[in-house]
C-alpha cells in the first residue's frame, strides 16, 4: 500500500503507537518531493509491516511542520517511542532511504 497522507491528529496518534513511524514532510508544489514519491511509496509497501510510513503535507499542517523544525522539503524523520530519532533531507534514492531507516532504527 502506498504511503498514506496524514494530518496532525493522525500524526499524534501514530506517535503513541508501538511501531516506529517514518514521516515524509512534503508539499505538492515541491518537484523533488514528487520525484522521490514513487520510491517512498515502494518503501511503504515493502516495510509497512514493521513501521508506519506516512506523508504529511506541510501546506496543510504548517504549524506542525514548524514545530518539528522542517526548513527544507522533502525531510524524512523517523520517530521511535514518540520521539524523533533521526532525519534526512532530500534523499537521493530508495537505497539511501533504506540505509537511513536501517541506521535510524539501530539508534
Amino acid at each position: 500500500m502506498a504511503a498514506m497522507n496524514i494530518n496532525k491528529n493522525q500524526f499524534e496518534q501514530l506517535l503513541q503507537g508501538s511501531k516506529p513511524v517514518l514521516v515524509d514532510f512534503w508539499a505538492p508544489w515541491c518537484g523533488y518531493c514528487r520525484r522521490i514519491g514513487p520510491a517512498y511509496d515502494a518503501l511503504a509497501r515493502e516495510l509497512g509491516q514493521s513501521l508506519e510510513i506516512v506523508k504529511l503535507n506541510i501546506d496543510e499542517e504548517p504549524r506542525l511542520a514548524q514545530a518539528e523544525g522542517i526548513e527544507v522539503i522533502p525531510t524524512l524523520i523517523l520517530y521511535k517511542e514518540g520521539k524523533a530519532v533521526d532525519s534526512i533531507v532530500a534523499p537521493e534514492s530508495k537505497a539511501r532511504m533504506e540505509r537511513f531507516i536501517e541506521e535510524a532504527l539501530a539508534k
